[in-house]
């Protein structure tokens, strides 16, 4: 738990440790603020053509209005990535030694937080699509349940291969717990 403390976890159960924390990979932060630099590209190029090609605005009534909109349009063009970035921050998934917990932020007043017990796992399986998470080796990660949520998913990790490594690793280790917890029980029972 010591390279964790700074996420403060508060859900830890007796004997459960944190082993492994995952944000999105950073390319997917970049992907989304994409747009939002290419929009801030077109807005810096009309704030510097626009004058240019229509010189009356500049010493008119509606420069005060041509003002107003371009204070509205950066201070939405921030609010938007702000949002990217509170949501990219805050999507975070926590391997522990007794389970898996996804908190997915949704905007800024919504989180989705939901855990897996390893007993739970039925099947794991990666995903990698597309030139670029192929060569940046990042991906999705399923783990198939028979529980509710028939599917819980790792979205845009970085190294998707060593996560379902270590996700299968865990759930062997809690299987054979439980198996050598069950013998230990029989053996009492018998000998009793």
């Amino acid at each position: 738990m010591d390279g964790f403390s700074k996420y403060h976890f508060r859900d830890l159960e007796d004997g459960d440790e944190i082993l492994h924390v995952y944000h999105r990979n950073w390319f997917y932060l970049l992907q989304q603020y994409l747009l939002v630099f290419l929009m801030l590209a077109i807005f810096l190029g009309a704030v510097f053509y626009l004058p240019i090609l229509f010189p009356s605005m500049v010493n008119s009534e509606f420069r005060d209005v041509a003002l107003f909109l371009e204070n509205v349009v950066l201070l939405a063009l921030w609010l938007f990535g702000f949002l990217i970035w509170v949501d990219y921050y805050f999507d975070i998934w926590i391997i522990t030694s007794e389970r898996i917990v996804n908190i997915e932020q949704k905007g800024l007043f919504t989180r989705h937080v939901s855990e897996l017990r390893y007993n739970k796992i039925e099947d794991i399986t990666t995903e990698v699509t597309g030139f670029f998470p192929t060569i940046l080796n990042f991906g999705d990660v399923k783990i198939q349940t028979a529980a509710e949520e028939a599917e819980f998913r790792f979205r845009t990790v970085s190294d998707p291969y060593r996560i379902k490594n270590i996700i299968m690793e865990l759930q062997k280790k809690h299987e054979n717990d439980s198996t050598e917890e069950l013998g230990d029980m029989i053996k009492e029972k018998i000998s009793a």
